[in-house]
Parts: structure tokens; sequence; C-alpha cells
């Protein structure tokens, strides 16, 4: 049977229609639809663990590896979850392959994500009747921008720790760039009678157990006696401070370590990298002092503050393989600690570590009750022949 055709077309220019022509298309679309999926699919899930890999790979060898310290450590976990979910969408080699991309990255990217599942069926710790208490906190500028001084003592006295080890004791100039030393000595000893107290630099550590030493750690070690305060904050960033308890030496360290970005000039900014960068090395030495002095002491050891570097950074490593992290007794499955106040506490910049027989019994954040940027750590601790 003859072609029919529409009314005013000329049979020379028609084009020639076969049965293949009007399926044709739609498949070639549909296919065409596929590979933009599966490469989309498949690219997500390869970028994500290439960057685990460059991350690894610059992390802690070179300054702009502390970028990872901007990325909320849940990401680890969430990204890789994310893209499993995501796989099903692909068809064919590359779901499959989408799907272990994901899993391999979930897989070496779990440690650095703060996650600890077990917390959330680990029973209610109960410290022991000899337990000492330790009360860790980044004191924001020694409540110079947030409250009041009575409400500042008043919340720290109604802690009743055995050991308090704050950091940031000194204030800010208007800008906040610059530091400034004071003496609130005085007002710490009426507060706190009884209690011995150690200072150096913006470090501050309060004992009810006297004080035997207080032996320099890291680059404080080559502070000249009289260095000017500047020079004593710039060095001094571990506290260590040697306390009898029971007729034994213990160890608490103080820590509160440089911070590795300025925030506030923000990401574009050249003085944001310009700052990584003149950081890297102070940081690492700190660091290294730190790890010194652990290796060499004996003693049982208390070791907490604000390490301004979260799970997905590889400094806090060495003191992770060599100390117990309280938190294995917390029952928070991601703890958090900064930025209280803020968009959302998403990050722990604040640790606390045991050792040599010291052993964390209960772990919790507080809430610093607005008067600073970071949650309040409150430990008990068990001894050795205690209990």
């Amino acid at each position: 049977m003859a072609d029919v055709l529409a009314p005013g077309t000329d049979p020379e220019t028609a084009p020639e229609a076969t049965p293949e022509t009007a399926p044709e298309a739609p498949a070639r679309d549909r296919r065409r639809s596929r590979r933009h999926r599966n490469g989309i699919v498949l690219g997500a899930a390869l970028a994500w663990l290439a960057l685990l890999l460059v991350e690894w790979a610059a992390d802690g060898r070179i300054w702009l590896g502390h970028l990872v310290g901007i990325v909320p450590p849940a990401a680890f976990v969430l990204v890789p979850l994310g893209l499993a979910v995501l796989a099903p969408l692909a068809r064919g080699a590359a779901r499959w392959r989408s799907l272990a991309a994901a899993v391999l990255a979930l897989l070496m990217g779990f440690g650095q994500s703060g996650f600890d599942p077990a917390a959330a069926w680990r029973p209610e710790p109960a410290p022991g009747p000899d337990s000492v208490r330790v009360f860790a906190w980044n004191t924001n500028s020694w409540n110079q921008l947030l409250g009041t001084q009575d409400h500042f003592y008043a919340f720290l006295k109604s802690k009743d720790a055995d050991v308090y080890l704050l950091h940031e004791y000194q204030h800010v100039t208007a800008d906040r760039k610059g530091r400034l030393p004071i003496d609130d000595l005085a007002r710490l000893r009426r507060e706190f009678p009884g209690y011995g107290i150690a200072v150096r630099g913006e470090l501050v550590t309060l004992s009810r157990f006297p004080i035997v030493r207080q032996p320099a750690v890291g680059p404080a070690r080559d502070v000249p006696t009289g260095a000017d305060w500047p020079t004593e904050y710039r060095e001094n960033k571990v506290l260590r401070t040697d306390v009898l308890v029971g007729g034994r030496a213990v160890s608490f360290y103080n820590v509160h370590m440089p911070v590795w970005n300025s925030m506030p000039d923000g990401l574009l900014s050249s003085a944001f990298y310009r700052h990584m960068r003149e950081r890297f090395a102070p940081r690492r030495a700190q660091y290294a002092g730190l790890e010194a002095d652990l290796a060499a002491n004996r003693n049982p050891v208390v070791v907490a503050g604000d390490f301004n570097a979260t799970a997905a950074m590889s400094d806090l490593d060495p003191l992770r393989e060599r100390l117990s992290d309280a938190a294995e007794v917390s029952t928070d499955p991601y703890p958090t600690s900064w930025e209280e106040g803020g968009w959302k506490p998403f990050w722990r910049t604040d640790w606390a570590f045991t050792g040599n027989g010291a052993k964390a019994e209960r772990y919790e954040f507080g809430a610093p009750e607005k008067l600073s940027d970071h949650a309040v750590q409150d430990l008990w601790v068990s001894l050795p022949g205690s209990g």
C-alpha cells in the first residue's frame, strides 16, 4: 500500500519514513541520560575517595593539610553513606563501582569522623569514691567578652573540681587579634582557698592537692627566666603540674595549642593562608614537645585542654596511640565542644586523655552558661592504687 502524504507535502522533499525511525530517538535519549547519570554518581564517589587520599597525603605533612579542620568530622561518615544511597541510581558496572568507592571511603574515613556508635548503649558510668574530678575549659579570654566576673567565678566554683585546667588567662585588644596580660591572682586565691595555683603564660592550673613540680614542656624549656609576657604566651602552650595524690606524684597537663586558622579573615583572604603557614611549625613544635615529655614521664598522667584539632586532623594521632581518649567512657556517640553559642557545635576541639595507670571513669561535655564558645570538659579519673 502506497504511503499517504499529508496535504501540501512535496513528494520530492518528504523524508523517507522507516519503521525504526520512531523508537530510535527515545532509546538514544535514554542511553544518553543513563550515561550522564552513571557519570555523575560514579564521578562523585571517585571524587570523594580522591579527596580522602589527597587529605591523607597532605595532613600533618604540609601546612595546607590543616584545611581538613574546616570539615565537620561527621562528614567522613555522612558523605560516603549518602554516596552509597545514590549508587543504585547508576546502572551496570557504574553502580557497583560507585558502591565500592563509597564503602572504601567509609572505611578510610571512619576513624576521622569522631563517631563512637558503642556509646549509644554504654552504661552510665559511676565514678568511685576516690576519683579525682578534673575540670578543663577555654575561658574565652578570662570572661572578658561575655557575662560578668561574679557569674564566671560562681560557675567555676560550682564544679567543685579537685583540679582545674584553665586556658586563656588573658585579655584581648579591641580587634581581638592582640593578647594582653592580666593579673587576677588575688581573686583566684580568695575564691579558691586551699588550692595550689600554677601559672604559665595564658595557662592556669588549680589543685586541691599539693603541687610539687612544674617542669617546662617543649618550646617553653628554652624561655629564659624573666622573659616578657608575649614570649611566655607564645611558648607556653603546655603547663605540666605534678601533684601529690595519696603520696604519689600525678602529672596533669594543661594544654592550649596554637590555633591553626584565622577564620575572621575568611577563606578567600590571603591573611588566612599566611596565618596557616606561619602557625604550622609552632604547632608541630608544641605537639612534639608534649609527646616527648609524655614518653619520658612514668607518672600517671591526665592530659586535657583545647587542642585546636578535630578528629579529622592527624595532629592528635600520636596522643591517641599512646594514651586513652576519655571519650571511651562517654555515652555521647558524637561528642562536640565548639562552637557553643554559634551556628552549631559540629566540632570537638577539646580533648582529654589518660595514661600510665590513670583511667577515665566518667567524661562529659557541659554547657558553658554563655560564658565561652567552648563547652567545658568534666572528667573523673581513677588513679593506681585508689578504690
